[in-house]
């Protein structure tokens, strides 16, 4: 070999060298610090050290840290079996299991006692022991237990619920350190953002996580209130059954939303359209949950929808962006503030109005006797109105009034309202009331009576809700039979109510 020869493999060989001693000072500069070894003290991870600039360790140091922040929420109910089921009458259809609630496992005939329970998961807030979850993860249990994830397991105390949100606040009292969960800020986050879900899917032991990304941000769905919508994450992080109320984390390792739902087209498990609820929504309401128990929300009264291109045609509104009234619920606040169906809402307060959700977000965030000034357009021409808001009236609230009961006949009935109409497939000004459950043995079984069925009249008098149904079968007491027309599905038919 000539000196040149030598000379340029040996300019090659250093300059090899160098990019190789580069390479390992970059890669370790790059690597994230391991998490700290005590599982129970909740550290940032080196994601969030970092600044959320992702790595190939970016992932496992989050599960280092946050995974033991996760919880495990089994919850029982003890129920008699109830004569009849919906899904009879409407084909299978399951989601009329959020409504109702689920069947019972065993089998067997009416009377029996069966126990109903259901699994999710939910994550640590705070050193005292708060979970966070989801409302449909607890809703309607007699226990709830929380399992750590060291095994140890803890009663669990209700602290408050919202059905709006489909968000509710528990308490464990720990007798060792928590990992307490980080809350990010929602807002800022992104599409194409990487996220990663953890929870305890289809009961199986143990936490697991799920990696994806950001897949739409504010995708409005309606969660527990018919006519209002919250602005969920959409993610294709894998979330299935058993992942209801676990957290959604940023590369920082804060939660930026709670796991709530997935659309699966039929099939039973993810489909990579699953849904969060973002934490500022959950963020704001936590002092409500907390000292209150339930969140309290001004009401106006109406029910409204999108102002769209042709709709804004119509009106001669050039800015197709408002709120179109379409119902003004009787005696509401709307009502009393001359509020009109075909008023157009453009603003509230001084700020314009995007579309419905935005007004509905607006008023939900206002008091009850706050007083709002609403800018509509009425015949081409624009006018303002101050309404006094009133108190939503939540499910929640529905089902602790006088409009629920436990009656001696034996079932428990609700007024009609447009909401449950509109879950039972019937016309929203459908009158009567509902039948929510029928206790075996009861005069109500023994008519025939089952869950689901409309109470439209007794003895030929129509009745528009409890109080009226109570004031007639009173009155049918004296004969001691009441003869009931009852709304199964699409067809109406007549029982005999014996009155004991």
């Amino acid at each position: 070999m000539n000196t040149r020869s030598r000379t340029i493999a040996s300019f090659f060989s250093v300059s090899m060298a160098a990019l190789l001693v580069g390479a390992v000072i970059t890669h370790e500069a790059r690597r994230p610090e391991p998490a700290q070894a005590d599982p129970a003290v909740s550290t940032p991870s080196a994601a969030t050290k970092a600044g959320g600039a992702l790595t190939l360790d970016t992932f496992r140091d989050i599960a280092r840290a946050r995974t033991n922040g996760v919880v495990n929420i089994n919850t029982s109910k003890v129920v008699k079996r109830s004569r009849g089921d919906l899904r009879d009458f409407f084909g299978g259809d399951d989601t009329l299991e959020r409504f109702f609630g689920p069947r019972g496992d065993g089998g067997g005939s009416g009377g029996e006692r069966e126990t109903q329970r259901a699994l999710g998961s939910g994550f640590i807030i705070d050193k005292d022991g708060t979970i966070l979850t989801n409302r449909h993860v607890i809703d309607g249990a007699d226990q709830i237990q929380v399992r750590l994830s060291n095994g140890k397991n803890y009663d669990a105390k209700l602290i408050g619920r919202d059905p709006r949100t489909d968000v509710a606040l528990l308490k464990i009292e720990p007798k060792e350190e928590l990992t307490v969960m980080e809350l990010g800020d929602s807002d800022q986050t992104e599409v194409g953002e990487w996220v990663m879900a953890i929870g305890n899917p289809f009961g199986l032991s143990g936490n697991s996580v799920t990696v994806g990304v950001v897949s739409y941000r504010g995708r409005p769905l309606t969660l527990g209130t018919q006519g209002t919508t919250i602005d969920m994450i959409q993610t294709d992080a894998a979330i299935n059954p058993g992942n209801s109320g676990g957290p959604l984390l940023n590369t920082r390792g804060q939660v930026i939303g709670i796991n709530t739902l997935i659309i699966t087209q039929g099939v039973p498990q993810s489909a990579g359209v699953g849904f969060a609820v973002p934490i500022n929504v959950a963020r704001e309401i936590l002092p409500q949950l907390r000292d209150k128990g339930r969140v309290v929300r001004g009401w106006l009264g109406v029910q409204i929808q999108p102002l769209t291109e042709d709709l804004a045609k119509s009106y001669r509104i050039k800015d197709p962006k408002g709120a179109v009234i379409s119902e003004v619920t009787k005696d509401s606040p709307a009502e009393k503030a001359g509020v009109r169906p075909d008023d157009v809402v453009i603003g509230v307060d001084g700020r314009a109005i995007e579309d419905n959700n935005d007004l509905s977000r607006y008023i939900a965030g206002k008091a009850p006797n706050t007083t709002v000034r609403l800018k509509v357009v009425r015949n081409g021409a624009e006018t303002e109105l101050s309404v006094t808001l009133g108190t939503f009236p939540d499910a929640d609230d529905r089902d602790d009034s006088a409009d629920t009961q436990k009656a001696q006949l034996g079932m428990t009935l609700r007024d009609m309202t447009p909401d449950l109409a509109e879950r039972l497939e019937l016309p929203r000004g459908s009158k009567g009331v509902v039948v929510m459950s029928v206790e075996a043995g009861e005069a109500a079984e023994e008519a025939g009576l089952s869950r689901g069925d409309v109470i439209v009249s007794v003895n030929g008098a129509q009745v528009d809700g409890v109080a009226g149904f109570e004031t007639e079968v009173a009155k049918a007491k004296v004969d001691g039979l009441a003869r009931l027309r009852v709304r199964r599905g699409g067809s109406h038919l007549f029982l005999i109510l014996k009155l004991k």
